[in-house]
């Protein structure tokens, strides 16, 4: 099985999700707000990878098939090659005890020309296991 590549994105994105809170709406008006975790999840990473060699691009299609789509969760790698640009791998990585990120969606590949192409990444945080 592969891991998640390694290669520094051209540019990412992050949205912090929340915690789970359920709203309730009275007839009267007033609403009601439940707190059911302690926990943030549903955090989003967006990667770019712009004009990299197809060989590259087909391991980011490679792993996505691997997880079966959107379905498994997986580690995003330990070194800094994701948070490139941020200084160091920023906690908001790892929000949570046993966060993990699952796909979002397909990678998207755009062929940019012969043997270069570039690819656009969404991943959602979720927990796992008992935290």
């Amino acid at each position: 099985m592969t891991s998640f590549p390694t290669l520094a994105p051209t540019s990412r994105n992050y949205s912090g999700g929340d915690w789970p809170v359920k709203n309730y709406k009275a007839q009267d008006g007033y609403e009601f707000r439940f707190l059911y975790g302690d926990k943030r999840s549903g955090h989003e990473v967006s990667l770019t990878y712009s004009n990299i060699p197809d060989a590259v691009a087909e391991q980011f299609m490679q792993h996505y098939y691997e997880q079966k789509g959107t379905f498994s969760t997986f580690a995003l790698p330990a070194n800094e090659s994701i948070a490139k640009g941020w200084g160091s791998t920023p906690t908001f990585f790892n929000a949570g005890v046993g966060a993990k990120y699952r796909y979002a969606e397909p990678p998207k590949l755009d062929s940019v020309r012969p043997g270069v192409s570039s690819v656009q990444v969404r991943l959602v945080g979720v927990l796992v296991g008992g935290g």
